[in-house]
């Protein structure tokens, strides 16, 4: 079930319907995305009856919409740590989804953001509490919404609002409680396609109660699917060891493993490979002012990383993407930064690099001269999201191109494959 990788996102803003016409809809959404980055709560207050009033928003016919711009107003209550509005403006969203929504979104960022994990626990709860008092209310469901389909995507909700509080009672030692609750979010769920976070999270409160054979029989699991993280396999080795009896006998059995898997990775990524054509050449400065040509790297395997400060899948897999480079000394890494909109770009680029010791083989991707939405390399590659990896080979040719990002070992296989493959060419 695909849809579950994506789920959270979707859940984060349930409905945004817009009811306005066509040509006042990007105006609306720009004006609303306006709020979403206002750092004053009261200012926001303004934006959102301006809102309703400029687009003349009904509170019955544009519920929802309303719900949304309440929703934004609490959370930039939060941001603050003015608590005591952040539940009264919550507490006006007229749709429980859509307050479930925002509620989560806000433990999530009280965890994630400020570390107040008592707060977040308490909204946690809140939020699982609301969920599981009209999962099954049929006057929950939206007007124009399927009923097929709401119940598929309550069923769904599930996942996101009990792992969160799983996750906010974890980090506060209630390691027995969040199994609980964990097993809530993940019931019948196949392993193969939960994210990565969720594994990690479920194996370590397993592993806090003392379930050890349990949290060997996923690892390997996820292990023989080629989706584990870092972290997971670090957790198999040594449970491997004191399962098998020695490191030696562990790593003959977990390379066993990934004998099969790149294998069957290796058979896939040559369906893959792109047309013999030209990589698109350029010439870029990195964030130390190293002029960096792709003329120049010919005789070497290129891999190009399209990432931005602002892209969480691209920041989470930056230790797969330090393993592989370490891994390969011989293949070129260049970290494209994409998307970096504002003046202070680069600046902020150059800051994010070394305070979180990213790869200082770093280099900006400018917008167009004559479109600023437009990355003139990103574009130049057809990246239509990112994290996005371009493999060229030692002629010069792009043989690759993949898009996204799931899980570490994922990742690294993928890559393993593409640039064995580009060597050969």
């Amino acid at each position: 079930m695909k849809t579950i990788k994506t789920l959270l996102l979707v859940i984060m803003i349930f409905c945004i319907s817009w009811t306005a016409s066509a040509q006042n809809k990007e105006t609306m959404v720009s004006r609303l995305q306006a709020m979403h980055k206002e750092t004053d709560p009261e200012k926001n207050v303004i934006a959102m009856k301006r809102i309703i009033k400029d687009f003349k928003l009904d509170g019955i016919k544009n519920a929802e919409d309303i719900d949304v711009l309440k929703g934004e107003v609490a959370l930039s209550y939060l941001n603050v740590n003015a608590f005591q509005k952040f539940e009264a403006y919550i507490s006006l969203v007229k749709n429980k989804f859509n307050q479930t929504s925002y509620l989560n979104i806000a433990a999530i960022n009280l965890m994630k953001k400020t570390g107040n994990t008592d707060y977040a626990e308490k909204i946690a709860k809140k939020t699982v509490e609301l969920y599981d008092s009209f999962k099954n209310e049929p006057s929950a469901r939206p007007s124009g919404f399927d009923r097929d389909d709401w119940n598929r995507f309550m069923t769904m909700s599930a996942y996101p609002y009990y792992e969160t509080y799983a996750a906010a009672l974890h980090v506060n030692g209630k390691d027995k409680e969040a199994l609980l609750y964990e097993e809530k979010a993940i019931k019948g769920q196949d392993l193969n396609d939960l994210l990565q976070s969720s594994v990690e999270l479920y194996t370590a409160l397993l592993q806090s109660q003392g379930q050890e054979d349990k949290v060997y029989d996923v690892l390997l699991k996820m292990a023989k699917f080629g989706k584990s993280s870092l972290k997971m396999n670090d957790q198999l080795k040594a449970l491997s060891v004191k399962k098998t009896g020695s490191e030696a006998n562990a790593s003959l059995l977990l390379d066993s493993i990934q004998r099969n898997i790149s294998k069957t990775y290796r058979t896939e990524t040559e369906k893959k490979m792109m047309a013999n054509a030209d990589a698109h050449d350029f010439n870029l400065k990195d964030i130390n002012g190293k002029n960096i040509s792709l003329f120049d790297l010919k005789g070497k395997v290129v891999v190009l990383d399209f990432w931005a400060t602002w892209c969480a899948p691209c920041i989470a897999s930056m230790p797969a993407m330090e393993k592989i480079t370490k891994e390969h000394p011989e293949v070129v890494f260049l970290f494209i930064a994409t998307q970096e909109t504002g003046t202070d770009a680069e600046t902020r680029v150059r800051s994010y690099v070394k305070t979180h010791n990213f790869p200082e083989n770093a280099l900006m991707d400018f917008p167009s001269p004559t479109n600023p939405k437009i990355f003139s390399l990103a574009a130049s590659y057809k990246i239509t999201g990112i994290p996005a990896k371009v493999i060229i080979d030692p002629h010069g040719r792009e043989r690759f191109l993949t898009q996204g990002y799931t899980s570490d070992t994922e990742l690294i296989n993928e890559l393993e494959a593409m640039i064995a493959i580009a060597k050969e060419q």
